[in-house]
């Protein structure tokens, strides 16, 4: 059975384009009268995108072609080609009208002439036609309960299928919310019946203790004591009873929740059943021969992760064959077979689920992605960046390396819409290339967003629920190695220093703290690792948001109640990682610039720096001194910038890939204008010929890593250039 012939499918696919027309239109009616119109317009160029991507999966090429003239008239206003007037508005209005009445299953749609006639409209307006009639078509009236054919058509729609009953999304996380209850519930009464066992227990213990003392005493009184003993011993029970009878409510409430998530989990089928169609197009469309491979088609996710993530899954394999996949000639003269192939595939991994999307085409064209980067400001002219660190600026906003303007890409639409999408729903997204073997695109996504499974953290006297999605490790920092950079703690992992930040500082937990663990959690291609004073083990958490009454508070996106009454707050770990990757998070007691800096430029600084985690840390601490930082990844790119002119100083470090600190000091020694310039080696290399090394090279400092504070870099950028 193809898409065409599953109704829900097609239902699917018609709420996402009216979902998108809607917002369209709403857009377009404040463009008028909106002091920004170009922030507008941004917003409508991605809807009209999105409704030309679903109008491919559905063959819809009357839909396929009035969105590609809205996005060319979008992209106008947007460049400040076309001013924004009502005549302009209007076309778009009728367009947007002529779009959502042209989908399937509607009793009247409207004809191909009228979609046909508005796609026209659309170009005259482009080419500067300010006088252009807007097309109108007018839909027949709907069928009313005095119409002879409405109790048939009603009659129909109420019987439709025998076997199925569509639920509504929102009624079934309505009933995981009263499922979440009903488990907050069954805690407490866990939690009141063990309490309760506790002191029947204390209480038989004291009485048995009273019976033995007053033995062959008062008869009246060893009778009532072996009376409110035998009520002990049957409160016993009851409380045992209660117990198990909680422990069958915990069964069975744990079958209802994963009954109602299994209403809202669809197969991944359901997304990618339209992509051959478009693949298909797409593949015409640029003269190329690709065949789709889909694997896994039967994964379910939650409705809700499969909606968000739909629009990024066709970018992705849109781009994969317009920007992956060579034409038959070039593979062939490659000694490749002259179809390409596009792979999508999913997999089940612990609690998340994995997509991927794949082709075996040329790999990233490192060199016009660099070009690209360069002509947009984002790198130096004379960059060496290659590698992972170069692939991560695919995920800039308006990135492309596309030169035409086509109906699939060079628009500014690019994977910035793919990792914000795939982040939004507490997922990650990663990119690897082999040059001439093709490219993958993974999207690590949660199964579902009713129930998270969580890790959850001490803090204080708080705890905290983590999202395990979002979790890379965890680890015992009494075994990880942990020693201070800049002042700061940092622990290395897999051979890369991550900084060591606590949890409990970034959310405002005061009291005693003990911290005996870590959590390392990734946001785009940075890792940070959070301190927590212990970790409790796994929960699965039916969270909820928490109400209009508080809002959205910082760095928690919901919230739960634990067994005993208290609230547990879940943290939002795109939201941490993102603050923690900023100064202020990285250095709250940031180095305040020099009184006596003079007005005018900022002495400017080159890091040269490997590792991730501390070049960042000496940028914000030079950038928090008052110095201008340009960075380099390594040796070669440090080397590369040896041009123009010069830095007031450089601060390296020794052991990078390609050239090391101390070959990069003898080449800036060597080079015109540089050969004066200050060269601080900061390494954790401190034996005493490695010391000798770095100065016969030409140093001008030797620091060591695991001995200096942030306050001893600046002193020593400061001694050496003087201000």
């Amino acid at each position: 059975m193809s898409w065409a012939d599953d109704p829900e499918l097609l239902a699917t696919f018609r709420a996402e384009v009216e979902e998108r027309v809607a917002s369209l239109s709403a857009g377009l009616l404040q463009l008028e009268t909106h002091p920004s119109p170009r922030q507008v317009v941004a917003g409508l160029f991605r809807d009209a995108h999105t409704v030309k991507g679903s109008a491919r999966m559905l063959g819809l090429s009357g839909v396929l072609a009035v969105a590609h003239r809205c996005e060319d008239l979008l992209g106008a206003l947007r460049d400040g080609r076309l001013p924004v007037r009502p005549d302009v508005i209007s076309v778009l209005l009728a367009a947007c009208d002529a779009m959502t009445n042209a989908l399937p299953g509607l009793d009247d749609p409207v004809p191909d002439e009228h979609l046909t006639a508005v796609a026209a409209a659309l170009e005259r307006v482009l080419a500067g036609d300010d006088a252009v009639e807007v097309p109108r078509w007018e839909p027949a009236a709907p069928l009313t309960a005095d119409d002879d054919d409405y109790d048939s058509a009603h009659d129909q729609g109420r019987h439709r299928g025998g076997d199925s009953v569509r639920v509504a999304t929102a009624k079934v996380y309505e009933l995981l919310d009263v499922v979440g209850e009903a488990e907050l519930d069954a805690r407490r009464v866990e939690r009141a019946s063990a309490a309760l066992d506790t002191v029947t227990a204390e209480q038989t213990r004291w009485l048995r203790t009273l019976r033995d003392a007053v033995a062959g005493c008062d008869p009246d009184t060893q009778l009532a004591l072996n009376r409110l003993l035998a009520l002990g011993d049957q409160l016993s029970g009851a409380a045992r009873d209660l117990r198990e009878l909680v422990d069958d409510a915990h069964g069975r409430l744990a079958q209802v929740r994963d009954g109602a998530m299994g209403l809202a989990m669809v197969p991944v089928r359901r997304v990618v059943a339209g992509l051959p169609r478009v693949v298909r197009d797409v593949a015409a469309a640029s003269g190329k021969d690709v065949e789709l491979r889909l694997v896994g088609e039967d994964v379910e996710l939650d409705k809700q992760v499969l909606d968000g993530v739909s629009d990024a899954l066709k970018h992705l394999v849109v781009n994969a064959v317009d920007h992956g996949c060579e034409t038959p000639e070039n593979r062939v003269a490659a000694g490749k077979s002259a179809r390409a192939t596009v792979t999508v595939s999913a997999r089940s991994s612990g609690g998340t689920v994995v997509l991927d999307v794949s082709d075996d085409g040329t790999g990233i064209d490192e060199d016009a992605l660099r070009a690209v980067a360069v002509a947009r400001g984002l790198l130096p002219a004379d960059t060496t960046l290659s590698g992972p660190a170069l692939w991560q600026l695919l995920f800039l906003p308006a990135l492309s390396t596309s030169t035409e303007v086509t109906e699939t890409s060079g628009r500014g639409v690019g994977l910035d819409v793919v990792r914000t999408a795939v982040e939004s729903l507490g997922g990650a997204v990663d990119v690897t290339s082999s040059p001439g073997a093709g490219t993958t695109f993974t999207l690590t996504l949660p199964v579902t967003l009713g129930v998270l499974r969580c890790l959850i953290a001490r803090v204080g006297d708080e705890r905290y629920a983590l999202p395990v999605p979002g979790v890379v490790e965890s680890l015992s920092l009494k075994d990880a190695t942990v020693h201070a950079l800049a002042g700061r703690p940092v622990v290395v992992r897999h051979g890369a220093t991550l900084p060591l930040l606590d949890l409990g500082s970034a959310l405002g937990v005061g009291g005693d703290r003990d911290p005996r663990a870590a959590v390392v959690v990734r946001h785009a291609d940075r890792q940070v690792a959070w301190a927590v004073d212990r970790l409790e083990g796994e929960l699965e958490l039916v969270v909820k948001d928490l109400g209009p009454f508080l809002g959205r508070l910082p760095l928690v996106s919901g919230a739960t109640i634990d067994g005993d009454g208290s609230v547990l707050c879940l943290v939002d770990l795109r939201e941490l990682a993102t603050a923690a990757t900023g100064p202020v998070t990285l250095l709250p007691a940031a180095v305040e610039p020099a009184a006596n800096e003079p007005a005018g430029r900022k002495p400017r600084v080159l890091v040269v720096e490997d590792s991730v985690g501390v070049r960042e840390l000496e940028r914000v601490i030079l950038e928090g001194a008052g110095y201008e930082v340009v960075t380099a990844v390594d040796g070669l790119d440090g080397a590369s910038r040896l041009t123009g002119d010069p830095a007031d100083l450089v601060v390296s470090d020794v052991e990078m890939p390609g050239m090391d600190g101390y070959t990069l000091t003898r080449t800036i020694r060597r080079t015109r204008g540089w050969e004066q310039v200050p060269v601080v080696i900061m390494t954790s290399r401190g034996s005493e010929d490695d010391q000798r090394a770095g100065l016969d090279a030409g140093a001008s400092a030797y620091l060591l890593k695991t001995e200096f504070d942030q306050n001893e870099l600046v002193e020593t950028v400061r001694r050496l250039i003087g201000r």
